[in-house]
């Protein structure tokens, strides 16, 4: 398996996950190890909506304010057509883009993300 090696350069790390975040370079070698092949073991997130036999229902009327964060270049789960999507199934929600980042927002741009989430809850940033 080459891909331990080439998490060992910024560069490997940048194009091996490209499709997950766009500065992979920004995670340690061991960092970025653990993002692409120790996590993903343990999610089952697919596996459960694979194997769902729920449908998903419109929500009308929310039982609450609901911000749609969208990552700008998000590979995997682009804003179109999920992102279209996801505003049919919650009409009433406020969307925003979030610009410069993948699919996992957190590792390219932290502070985006927290900004984002206390405008959002009210609180001052």
């Amino acid at each position: 398996m080459r891909a331990p090696l080439l998490l060992k350069s910024k560069t490997g790390r940048r194009a091996i996950l490209r499709n997950f975040v766009c500065h992979g370079e920004r995670l340690s070698p061991s960092q970025a190890l653990d993002f692409y092949f120790v996590d993903p073991m343990g999610c089952t997130i697919m596996d459960d909506l694979a194997a769902s036999t729920d449908t998903a229902v419109p929500l009308d009327t929310l039982p609450c304010p609901i911000t749609l964060a969208w990552s700008e270049v998000d590979r995997l789960v682009p804003a179109e057509p999920y992102g279209r999507m996801a505003r049919e199934l919650v009409p009433g929600a406020t969307w925003t883009a979030l610009p410069g980042v993948g699919h996992n927002p957190m590792v390219d741009d932290p502070g985006l993300v927290a900004r984002t989430i206390l405008a959002v809850t009210g609180v001052a940033v």
